[in-house]
Order: C-alpha cells, then sequence, then structure tokens
C-alpha cells in the first residue's frame, strides 16, 4: 500500500517543477521543511532543535535564487490559508524588500512572475520584452 500525497505536497511539487522549467539562468531553488512528520514530545523535541538552530517558524516553503534577487513563495492547497506566524514572516520580508507569495496553482506563480516583472522562458517565447 502506498501512501496517498496530501494535496499541498501535489501542488508544492508542481510549482517546484513550474520554477525550474520557467526561470533563467538554473536558479537555486530551496525548500524550508518547517514541517514534521512526528508527534507529541519527538516532534516538539526536533521543533526546538531547529529553532535553535536558526529555523524560523512562518518562513515560506520555497525560495528561488535568481538573478533578479531571491523569490518567496509560500504553496498552500486550494482552501488554506497561510498561518498567523506565516504572514508575520511574510510581512518582514516584504518590509525588507523581498519579493513573496501565496499561491496555490500553477497559475498563481505564473501572475506573480508577471506582477513582478520577472522574465521566464514562457514570456519569451510570447514575445514580451521586459526592460
Amino acid at each position: 500500500m502506498t501512501a496517498r500525497q496530501s494535496p499541498e505536497r501535489k501542488v508544492h511539487l508542481a510549482v517546484l517543477g513550474f520554477l525550474r522549467s520557467v526561470l533563467f539562468g538554473n536558479p537555486v531553488i530551496h525548500h524550508s521543511p518547517n514541517e514534521f512528520g512526528m508527534a507529541g514530545a519527538a516532534v516538539a523535541r526536533q521543533i526546538a532543535k531547529h529553532k535553535h538552530l536558526g529555523m524560523a517558524v512562518g518562513f515560506p516553503d520555497l525560495v528561488a535564487f535568481t538573478f533578479h534577487g531571491p523569490l518567496f513563495f509560500e504553496v498552500k492547497a486550494k482552501g488554506n490559508y497561510a498561518t498567523p506566524e506565516q504572514k508575520f514572516v511574510h510581512a518582514e520580508l516584504s518590509r525588507l524588500g523581498y519579493r513573496v507569495a501565496v499561491v496555490k496553482s500553477i497559475e498563481d506563480v505564473r501572475a506573480k512572475l508577471a506582477e513582478w516583472g520577472i522574465p521566464t522562458k514562457e514570456t519569451e517565447q510570447q514575445g514580451e520584452v521586459f526592460p
């Protein structure tokens, strides 16, 4: 019997694959694992350990390091929303001048990249010109 993937995992993998396929320059894309497949005291110990080592609760799921600076993406399944901790970290990153988005689909990512003026292999094929 195989374990079923969560809806958020499916979106996460789709967004990751999309970013890898459309961003120029072979960007480094990093996933920040802030969730643990444990319960009870074991998870409490892991969280404490990772916080001690610098884990920021609420940090976005994916960071794409590009020639246009880092792009932060919080990936959510449809119907799910950012937690208060995530909203706080996103606001702080935005305040520092970084681009942060909560995305629930490839279309959301595509729209954010366009809003941010990030050229992609898709937009180049469509003949769009970026400054």
